[in-house]
């Protein structure tokens, strides 16, 4: 079952009717679907899974909207944005802890960072982190040019027992399990969550 999100658009630079009809195109060409819109405002539910924030920003960019977005939404999305870079920059070398990495890039108390975090999204910053480390691992799997050993090196693990226990955890299957499969279920990196 698709999981769908509800959520209020605050669009800058949406002044006339002609803005309304190019905003909507814009959303139904993502895949949301229009419940309400006038003029600097838009309700959509769109499935979270496959579009985000930011392709949502991009797509009206092209026609000098500006989505407006509160300063909570964007430490979020800042948070998000820093992990999905850490995953993708294989291999994880982290030389110190993900919170101390976090303060350092968004100059703010990490209690405030992990509590604004699990309090919007519904699962902790680690939560999310471990999720992205898995979809990475599944791109991984299906490239097949590296073994469960060095996977687990690239994303950071201290083992592949450690690695293995978390993919099943999240998944449901073994590493190997999803390997045989002839057809993958993965997501982009950007649309965890």
């Amino acid at each position: 079952m698709v999981s769908h999100k509800l959520k209020e658009l605050r669009i800058k630079g949406m002044v006339c009717n002609r803005c309304i009809n190019v905003v909507a195109e814009e959303l139904d060409k993502l895949g949301a679907t229009i419940l309400e819109i006038k003029l600097g405002k838009v309700l959509i539910r769109y499935p979270e899974f496959k579009i985000s924030l930011q392709d949502i920003e991009r797509s009206l960019e092209k026609h000098d909207f500006e989505l407006i977005i509160d300063e909570e939404t964007k430490i979020i999305e800042a948070i998000k944005t820093i992990l999905v870079e850490i995953v993708s920059d294989l291999p994880i070398k982290m030389t110190t802890n993900l919170s101390t990495i976090l303060i350092q890039k968004i100059h703010k108390d990490y209690t405030y960072l992990s509590k604004l975090f699990s309090v919007k999204l519904e699962i902790t910053i680690e939560k999310y982190f471990i999720h992205l480390k898995i979809e990475k691992a599944k791109e991984l799997i299906e490239a097949g040019q590296l073994n469960f050993t060095e996977i687990s090196y690239d994303l950071g693990y201290s083992s592949v027992n450690y690695l293995s226990s978390q993919f099943k955890q999240i998944t449901g299957m073994r590493m190997g399990e999803y390997k045989k499969l002839s057809v993958w279920d993965r997501r982009g990196l950007d649309k965890i969550l």
